[in-house]
């Protein structure tokens, strides 16, 4: 058993709004899911009466038949089994697990590939970083050396 990989603010998360899949390969591919996490994850869904799949801004969901929670499928992680038995019976006893912060009692496993699946960049987030212009120097009046109003007339000189 090992340390959980969640945020520690991941229970109180909104995860946004929500799109509903045609199948687990749809939610890989929208989510960028490594070949090697993949696999981890089909054990999951054959071993369970999975009823749908739904993804957020960042991971998707495994929406289970007969009342059960939903398991939530992360960049490195899923988490919402009800038990740490729930996940020996359908993964065996060598995959890495943890007590899970969704809910009291959850559990999660680490996938093969922990490292989150490289964002795609946003349109926004492309774009050059504006950076501001350095003030120009205040304009100096050439006969007493004062500092010259936005109107460019000297008021001591007048000149």
């Amino acid at each position: 058993m090992t340390r959980s990989p969640e945020p520690a603010d991941s229970a109180r998360r909104n995860p946004g709004r929500a799109t509903r899949y045609a199948s687990l390969d749809e939610a890989f591919e929208r989510h960028g899911t490594p070949p090697a996490n993949r696999e981890l994850v089909r054990r999951i869904v054959d071993g369970i009466d999975a009823a749908g799949f739904v993804g957020y801004a960042t991971h998707f969901r495994i929406e289970r038949r007969g009342g059960s929670p939903a398991l939530e499928v992360h960049p490195g992680y899923t988490n919402g089994f009800r038990t740490e038995q729930e996940i020996v019976r359908r993964l065996g006893e060598d995959v890495e697990r943890w007590p899970s912060r969704r809910f009291h009692g959850a559990w999660g496993v680490t996938h093969p590939v922990s490292a989150p699946a490289p964002a795609s960049p946003s349109p926004r987030a492309a774009r050059a970083p504006r950076t501001a212009r350095p003030e120009a120097p205040p304009k100096v009046c050439p006969t007493c050396f004062m500092v010259l109003p936005t109107s460019g007339v000297c008021p001591n000189c007048e000149g």
